[in-house]
């Protein structure tokens, strides 16, 4: 199992900067702020109005006994067939923005014969299949040594070195990492994204890139258990506490759409580190197994305020269901591809009590 990233929790100093990453958590409210602006985007290449009714949740309530698991585990975004061998779907191109709230402006920092995708099972949020991981702050692509990485837009790039620091933090193990200063921004905010644990660096603090340019190798360098490339998209400030989901940021395949939900108690807080399991309704099977953000440290989308994302998903008609205890949280969404698709999970309504004779 790969652990892009950081020293596990003591305190933060001035020469690594650590978090919590305590699997037990008391979810918190999302702090409610005013709606949204909708974003600026960078002279899209298609905008197209969604369908009316398509994004908008239909809850449904679901039996347990209804559900067919097609073998159980987690499952691969990109299952199908694709393997480091095989070349994935191509993705479509940027910038990209079907929905008001969209913004995919950035292509995959790795080309289609490798592995694009950011591992299942310790995604954005999560803190690994046995909770016992950091927060993770970014996505890892998993490649041998070598493989070449790309920046994902044009910019500048303000850090190449080993470790990343700045004024803000001195974080040593990223290993080799290139950060890029985009061209563009997002409602008047700073966009920067960051690669780390390179073997190899190929591009100079200052150097002008452009989407595509080759900026490094995927590596094993810094704290890791295994060589990949760890993806990270940050807002604002060039920090690791300002990481927002690459997968709402980076295009997805052809034919595919991406999830973003949330679950929330009755309360509204967030329910933080649960399973959610996604049904392809027209098959029964489970295609996709993915936890909810595990706790603080990385941020919901500006206008989504998701707590969970499926990224790369064919088109079709899912359920998703979540259990947090005798909870039960179920909805269904419509995937459109090339946009995001928002399902609101529910919790069914309770039984009656059963009379006793």
């Amino acid at each position: 199992m790969l652990v892009a990233g950081f020293i596990r929790p003591r305190s933060t100093s001035a020469d690594v900067l650590v978090t919590s990453t305590d699997s037990t958590f008391t979810p918190a409210p999302v702090a409610q702020g005013a709606a949204p602006e909708t974003p600026e985007m960078p002279a899209p290449t298609e905008i197209v109005n969604v369908p009316q009714g398509e994004i908008a949740p239909t809850p449904l309530a679901l039996l347990a006994g209804q559900i067919r698991d097609n073998g159980g585990g987690a499952i691969s975004a990109s299952s199908g067939g694709n393997s480091p061998e095989n070349w994935n779907p191509p993705a479509l191109e940027v910038p990209l923005a079907r929905h008001p709230f969209d913004h995919y402006w950035f292509i995959r920092p790795v080309a289609a014969n490798n592995r694009n995708y950011g591992l299942d099972y310790y995604a954005f949020g999560s803190n690994g299949p046995a909770n016992d991981l950091r927060i993770h702050h970014g996505i890892d692509l998993s490649n041998p040594i070598g493989v070449e990485v790309f920046a994902t837009g044009p910019g500048t790039v303000v850090w190449a070195g080993e470790g990343h620091i700045n004024d803000l933090e001195n974080i040593t193990a990223y290993g080799n990492t290139v950060a890029i200063l985009h061209d563009f921004g997002y409602n008047g905010r700073k966009i920067y994204t960051l690669y780390a644990h390179l073997s190899i660096i190929l591009a100079r603090s200052g150097q002008r890139v452009g989407s595509g340019d080759v900026i490094g190798l995927t590596g094993n360098t810094g704290l890791v258990s295994g060589p990949h490339v760890h993806y990270e998209i940050r807002l604002d400030r060039n920090s690791y506490f300002s990481v927002y989901n690459p997968e709402l940021w980076m295009a997805p395949y052809a034919g595919t759409g991406v999830i973003a939900g949330r679950v929330a108690f009755e309360n509204g807080d967030p329910v933080m580190d649960v399973q959610i399991t996604l049904i392809d309704l027209a098959s029964g099977q489970i295609t996709h197994r993915i936890t909810s953000y595990a706790g603080p440290g990385v941020n919901a989308d500006p206008n989504w305020n998701e707590n969970f994302v499926i990224a790369d998903v064919p088109e079709g008609h899912y359920l998703a269901r979540a259990e947090y205890g005798s909870l039960l949280w179920t909805g269904e969404v419509q995937v459109l591809a090339g946009t995001t698709n928002w399902i609101d999970m529910q919790q069914p309504a309770a039984s009656p009590p059963t009379e006793t004779p």
